[in-house]
């Protein structure tokens, strides 16, 4: 069976704008607890605005250069926040039968109501904290400004995360001295326990790392893109991988062509 073509950015982040849109409309209409749905319709919009940026970024960006996994990671967290939230929204369509004041279901129901709408709100709020994390991340790599220390919600539990993503994002698309910064941090988080070598793997740093290697911008660029494949390449698993990345061709025309010290990197 061949494999599912993977969707677009564009695709990707169209399917919580849409879901964004139809909270605002549904949050028109209800019929109770208006405040609160109100409150939500206002946060989805601020989502909205901030994925429609995203979206201009990504039609902006030049085919590959755009680094996009954190950003359908984050996409599909926020699709999952906005439908936790339409669903409540949804749910003030109609008022209820439960009418009479002061009557012990109708306490009962406004309590857990005000608790579902700030659990809610508070997931939306996290979402928007994502999303503005991610566009800094492009925005530093498009000015010079480095990789992005601040941590996004979305990583709070592996800050780690967030770390290889900045990182990642940075060599991919950054300016030269971004790139060779990125590159020698990722060598190092590689250096220090084979679980961050797996998520760098794992979450695309290698074909950045090989294409900085290629380009042979500076000498010092492919040093640290050396250091960091090669400190990657310590067990076959990865190995493997890396050289299913077309790698070994294209590393061994950079070694005939390179410094010794470019060289000297390649211990696997």
């Amino acid at each position: 069976m061949a494999d599912v073509e993977e969707k677009s950015v564009q695709d990707e982040l169209s399917l919580p704008i849409l879901l964004a849109d139809r909270l605002i409309k549904s949050a028109q209409v209800a019929e109770s607890s208006k405040s609160d749905c109100a409150e939500l319709a206002k946060q989805a919009d601020r989502l909205s605005q901030k994925l429609r940026s995203a979206v201009r970024l990504s039609v902006s960006s030049t085919p590959h250069s755009l680094y996009d996994r954190p950003l359908r990671r984050i996409s599909a967290d926020v699709y999952k926040n906005l439908e936790r939230a339409l669903t409540l929204v949804r749910k003030c369509k109609h008022s209820g039968v439960l009418r009479q004041v002061g009557h012990p279901a109708v306490q009962v129901f406004a309590i857990a109501a005000t608790a579902d709408f700030r659990k809610v709100s508070g997931l939306l709020e996290s979402s928007i904290a994502d999303v503005t994390w991610l566009l800094s991340i492009f925005e530093n790599s498009d000015s010079g400004g480095g990789a992005t220390l601040s941590l996004p919600p979305i990583a709070s539990n592996d800050p780690i995360l967030a770390m290889l993503w900045s990182s990642i994002a940075s060599v991919q698309m950054g300016q030269l001295r971004d790139r060779i910064d990125a590159a020698n941090n990722l060598a190092s988080l590689a250096r220090d326990n084979d679980r961050n070598k797996k998520m760098i793997v794992e979450e695309g740093g290698v074909v950045p790392l090989l294409k900085l290697l290629k380009e042979g911008a500076s000498a010092e660029a492919q040093i640290a893109a050396a250091a960091a494949l090669s400190n990657l390449g310590s067990d076959q698993e990865r190995v493997r991988f890396i050289a299913g990345e077309l790698a070994v061709p294209m590393i061994v025309k950079v070694l005939a062509d390179s410094p010794i010290k470019v060289f000297n990197c390649f211990v696997f």
